[in-house]
């Protein structure tokens, strides 16, 4: 507990803890409504293909099957994008260039690409007839990578895009005159780097239900993590006015990213609007593998020039995105991974610009960090390269050129608060850099450790509107009832929520009731990303507690005859700050504001709205100490030591576990997971969790994690986010631990056996 508050800083139990723990919690895949069918839906089997016809009448003739949708069926048919969030995401709808894609599109563009779907009495009978309906193609040639799909012989996956280049894109945020400065370095390193696909794997699947009621308003059960957002979308595809739309979550099986656009969502609103009756559509583990949107993968050269001190002069990032076969969501992680890249470290020059490519193969779009651990998977690669030319500890070229509160962050924006110095410092403490460093180079399995350092976000602004809103009232019994959104994607966000809306009232932790995941009920939030619930939609929640928290003391200065601003509230007890003993409680005032039979009845409440416009980054240094066997090229993670500061902890089990969680995530991301594609085919190798390696237990090291609690002067109580810093800087931190242990870099993800047995056998061979 910190010193000075009640709730605040305390380790407490998440409000959803004990429903997941004895299997209470109910999922969308567990919800069951009157009469309701279950949705199917065929994917294209081919790459890149016209869909010349399709034949529905025998699927139709099956008993039990109550709707079957083709291209034809969809009407009003509107082009939209996946993405239901867009840059900016103030507008109405997509802007054109986003809007790339149908329901059912008349071309397939990647294998699974949805051609049809049916809605029936069972699962059985369902998938009967998705094998009844006959398909004509006519196969078209393929391409699987963005570098080829830009040649001028490329097949052209959509027939307005020339060299399948969506679109150039420049980074709003450079600066100075890079040629020149590269000119006038001491020093200059450089590389070009490629990451993959990672998928998301959460633990429950994507699901969605839809339901039209007798006035044909239309409610939607989804993991959208999005919720108002989503329903925006849902009413502009439908062409349907916002109101009539209803958006629900239920219990979500974890995000990372996931729920930021709306798949299965589309097809059982579809199947319920033709058919008159409740649709669920549940994916399978391979459908999630084949259709569903992974981290975007990048290719790009870095370039970084230095002084001979090791002042950081010049920077400069080209990149290429894969998009797969429609933009979805890869252009805020294009924006994200250039503006990241060239802006954690301070330099007067500095450029970056991306091509986004459309390829046949399944969509990219959002992950956690969101284009970030991509961007610092060169960086800091750079980094050491710098450090190690001019003979500087990679230490000290850090912390030469990390920015200080004040100057321009990575948007632009300037820094309101940072402990990247202390990250680095007690960190490198903690894991024996100077013992350790370069000292474990003998024998076959060799020893080495390895430093990554970043600056994440609290919210997207400015590149987004970062909105969020609360409403808090009292019930008549002393607790109160927090209407709040997003929901709770596994993060533990609504117990930190809880948690600061206690601390402000001056009740305990379960006096608040927690009401989430309903656009019927909750104000406007844009949503769960970027790391921004604790410090957005915590500041909404503040505010409004403070709205609800003037309007109690009001009512019990009245009742005390004493003026307002002489009381205070803790441990549910309103009372005179001169004379404590002297006082009421919560109970007692918001039972009279309700029942007060003299006319004067008031339900206590606040709501509050808040919009960021400030940059307060969680930072972060990892430190990663690893064995590579010489003759194998197997890597083993020793030690992992992360220092991170997300300002003050509203509750350290949930940063802790947000931390922990990233790190195995982004462990698998520099290690193991390997979205495989046949390039020849397009066929998908790793299409499950027998072939897609994701991290076990045996998997992650032992781990120290030091929170650097430096609290903010905009955050709820001084808090920042950490949901994704947890990921950032795993990769490069092992990869430059590999170097300092054998001598070799690697610059391809996942870093595997082969690539470093490879890299080892270059070097014997000079």
């Amino acid at each position: 507990m910190r010193q000075g508050f009640s709730v605040v800083g305390k380790r407490l139990a998440r409000p959803d803890a004990a429903d997941k723990a004895t299997g209470a919690a109910k999922y969308t895949v567990d919800i069951k409504l009157s009469g309701m069918l279950i949705g199917k839906v065929l994917r294209s089997p081919y790459p890149h293909a016209k869909i010349l016809k399709v034949d529905t009448s025998e699927a139709e003739k099956l008993p039990g099957v109550e709707c079957v949708l083709t291209a034809q069926d969809i009407v009003p048919r509107k082009k939209f994008s996946s993405a239901i969030q867009t840059l900016p995401v103030a507008r109405r709808k997509p802007p054109p260039e986003f809007a790339d894609q149908y329901i059912f599109n008349d071309k397939a563009r990647f294998i699974g690409d949805p051609v049809a779907a049916v809605a029936a009495t069972s699962e059985a009978i369902a998938e009967e007839a998705l094998d009844l309906i006959q398909v004509k193609y006519e196969e078209l040639p393929a391409v699987f990578d963005p570098v080829e799909a830009m040649k001028p012989d490329a097949p052209r996956i959509h027939d307005s895009v020339k060299n399948n280049v969506v679109f150039h894109m420049p980074c709003p945020y450079s600066q100075g005159d890079v040629g020149k400065a590269f000119e006038e370095a001491d020093c200059v390193v450089e590389g070009t780097f490629r990451t993959t696909k990672q998928v998301h794997c959460q633990i429950e699947p994507r699901a969605a239900i839809a339901s039209f009621d007798a006035n044909r308003r239309l409610t939607v059960w989804s993991q959208c993590q999005m919720p108002h957002l989503g329903r925006r979308q849902l009413g502009y595809i439908f062409d349907m006015p916002t109101g009539m739309v209803r958006l629900i979550n239920p219990h979500v099986g974890g995000s990372f990213g996931g729920r930021l656009f709306l798949d299965p969502e589309l097809i059982a609103v579809a199947l319920a609007k033709k058919s008159g009756k409740p649709v669920k559509v549940e994916y399978t583990r391979e459908e999630e593998f084949h259709v569903c949107e992974t981290r975007t993968p990048f290719k790009y050269n870095a370039k970084m020039g230095f002084k001979k001190d090791g002042t950081l002069t010049a920077i400069q990032i080209k990149a290429t995105t894969q998009c797969g076969g429609y933009i979805a969501y890869v252009a805020t992680p294009t924006m994200v991974l250039m503006s990241m890249a060239i802006g954690l470290y301070r330099c007067p020059n500095r450029a970056a610009d991306a091509d986004l490519v459309y390829t046949n193969t399944g969509p990219s779009g959002a992950f956690r960090g969101l284009g970030h651990p991509e961007a610092m998977w060169g960086v800091e690669q750079l980094m050491d390269m710098a450090a190690e030319k001019l003979g500087i500890d990679p230490l000290e070229i850090r912390l030469k050129n990390i920015k200080k509160v004040g100057e321009a962050g990575s948007v632009v924006l300037p820094i309101q608060s940072t402990a990247l110095d202390e990250c680095i410092k007690v960190g490198a403490e903690r894991i024996g850099w100077h013992e350790k460093r370069g000292k474990g180079k003998r024998g076959v399995r060799r020893r080495g450790v390895g430093i990554a350092v970043m600056m994440h976000t609290s919210g997207a602004q400015p590149m987004v509107l970062e909105c969020a809103s609360a409403f808090i009232k009292f019930n008549e019994d002393g607790s109160a009832n927090l209407m709040v959104n997003p929901g709770d994607a596994g993060t533990g966000s609504s117990g930190a929520m809880a948690q600061i809306a206690a601390e402000e009232l001056g009740v305990h932790y379960e006096d608040i009731h927690v009401v989430t995941g309903d656009t019927d009920i909750t104000m406007f939030d844009n949503g769960s990303h970027a790391s921004k619930v604790a410090y957005v939609t915590g500041n909404a929640v503040a505010g409004a507690a403070r709205e609800a928290k003037k309007q109690l003391l009001e009512r019990a200065a009245k009742a005390l005859g004493i003026s307002a601003g002489e009381l205070e509230i803790k441990d549910r007890r309103v009372y005179v700050r001169s004379a404590p003993e002297r006082g009421i409680s919560v109970a007692e005032v918001a039972y009279d504001a309700i029942y007060n039979l003299e006319g004067k009845c008031l339900d206590i409440s606040g709501k509050y709205s808040f919009e960021a416009n400030t940059f307060s980054p969680p930072t972060q240094a990892a430190f990663a100490e690893v064995e590579v066997d010489t003759e194998t090229g197997e890597v083993k993670i020793l030690e992992m030591v992360i220092a991170n500061d997300s300002g003050r902890s509203i509750n350290p089990v949930t940063v802790e576990g947000q931390l922990e969680g990233g790190l195995a995530q982004g462990i698998g991301f520099a290690l193991t997971e390997d979205y495989v594609i046949d390039k020849n085919t397009g066929t998908l190798l790793s299409e499950d969790l027998t072939t897609y390696k994701i991290p076990s237990t045996l998997d992650v090291p032992e781990i120290k994690l030091i929170l650097v609690e430096k609290p903010d002067p905009i955050g709820p109580f001084g808090a920042k986010g950490v949901g994704e810093a947890g990921l950032v800087t795993i990769a490069p931190a092992i990869a430059n631990a590999i170097y300092n242990a054998v001598g070799v870099r690697i610059t391809e993800l996942p870093i595997t056996s082969e690539k470093i047995l490879n890299a080892l056998n270059v070097n014997r061979s000079g």
